[in-house]
């Protein structure tokens, strides 16, 4: 049973938020057993050994499902909200047990291709989902997100998008939090600790990631949370060169200045199989975060010194991204452009025929193929001189922030640096 907010703990009081996140695969027509699975999430969030106070989902594409779930879990989890953005919605949404008093909604600027059907992140509208809440007295900012996936490792085509993505992201972070707020951030991040946006994200953000900060580890594990062997959607080819899987959905947090946080547990709580089923809940696994949240004595409220080095390493690796991004798209607004021209030589080529005798059989053939072409005509170029232009300024506009940062930092570095040497001789 919900505990009302103005019965809970004392905030001067140690407390514990458990929060979840899932990745529902929640793909209308194409995910498989979805509407066995959203049955199944929602009976593990019902009656499952574990009451939380946040849920973060990902992918949930249908309204339907959205409000199936919602209406569902209302006993535990009586509050939430859903975002909605591009053509098929952002498939974010936010289930609490404390009362969501404010909602923000930021959609990237950039987000992959609108003729990438197959891969559909542009028709979500992806971007970061925030909410405000009280918990235990504690004000919270809660914020969740879905970057674009990496579809070919081997040659990422959307890796400045994805860059962007981890940068905007932590832009609305800084820009938002309040310094008395303790912030939760969780959600599909698609990328690896060892990726660049995971870099950008947890130290120009200067977020806390739950597992590594977690005390206790499944021995033999990375926390992998995708593509995982006991997973039964994943492709057993994937296996052949990453047999683990990978680690691509986060919990974390960020202190405020009045609570100290820790990572009491980091965990993937759900059995890798529905129960009486022989299918997983999700292609992702569920993870899991327990989180004590402590006061700020007296005597701990000395001023935490930034990772400047790390942050701006973080800054440099995205700068680079930035510039290749920005040879990307001048490539393939070229690219473009230059099919638009072989489209429209076959054009005039259509129009010189019309000259000739032909029997109405081949004129008709070739009118529908000379309307056809005006279409594809007309879409090339608009992605060679209006979409290229957007996503242009996209990766600009995250260069040019990104530059402005990192002066600053190289100030701050050159201060922290000259303080160091003026401490050292002082002591001598």
């Amino acid at each position: 049973m919900t505990v009302p907010e103005r019965a809970q703990k004392d905030s001067n009081m140690t407390v514990e938020v458990k929060v979840l996140t899932l990745n529902v695969w929640g793909i209308p027509g194409i995910s498989k057993d979805r509407e066995a699975r959203m049955e199944a999430i929602v009976q593990q969030l019902v009656t499952g050994n574990e009451e939380y106070d946040f849920v973060f989902l990902q992918e949930v594409w249908s309204k339907a499902d959205y409000t199936f779930i919602a209406s569902k879990v209302n006993k535990v989890l009586p509050y939430s909200h859903t975002f909605y953005s591009g053509f098929t919605g952002s498939g974010l949404c936010v289930l609490s047990r404390s009362p969501i008093t404010e909602v923000h909604y930021h959609r990237f600027a950039l987000n992959g291709y609108p003729h990438k059907l197959l891969h559909g992140d542009w028709w979500g509208g992806k971007g970061v989902a925030l909410c405000r809440t009280t918990r235990h007295g504690i004000p919270m900012l809660l914020a969740t997100t879905h970057f674009h996936a990496e579809y070919n490792p081997q040659e990422d085509e959307y890796v400045h998008h994805r860059l962007t993505q981890a940068f905007e992201t932590s832009e609305l972070i800084r820009f938002a939090k309040k310094t008395e707020e303790v912030l939760i951030c969780a959600g599909d991040f698609n990328c690896t600790p060892t990726d660049f946006a995971y870099r950008m994200v947890k130290f120009y953000a200067g977020l806390v990631d739950s597992y590594t900060d977690s005390p206790c580890k499944t021995p033999g594990s990375c926390g992998e949370t995708n593509q995982t062997p006991a997973n039964s959607y994943t492709n057993v080819k994937t296996l052949i060169t990453n047999p683990s899987g990978n680690r691509i959905d986060y919990i974390f947090y960020q202190a405020s200045s009045s609570h100290k946080v820790k990572t009491k547990l980091c965990d993937q709580p759900w059995p890798q199989r529905v129960p009486q089923r022989d299918f997983s809940f999700s292609d992702h696994e569920a993870v899991r975060a327990v989180l004590t949240i402590t006061p700020v004595k007296d005597e701990d409220a000395a001023e935490n010194i930034t990772e400047l080095q790390a942050q701006t390493d973080a800054l440099l690796e995205g700068a680079a991204v930035c510039e290749q991004g920005l040879k990307k798209v001048a490539c393939n607004r070229r690219l473009y452009l230059t099919l638009a021209g072989l489209v429209l030589g076959l054009e005039l080529a259509y129009l010189a025929v019309l000259s000739l005798d032909l029997s109405l059989g081949a004129l008709m053939g070739l009118s529908v193929l000379s309307m056809v072409g005006m279409l594809v005509l007309a879409y090339l170029l608009h992605m060679g001189t209006v979409f290229s232009h957007l996503e242009y300024s996209g990766v600009q506009a995250a260069r040019l922030a990104i530059k402005c940062h990192l002066e600053k930092l190289t100030e701050r570095n050159a201060q922290v640096e000259q303080e160091r040497k003026h401490s050292s001789s002082f002591i001598k």
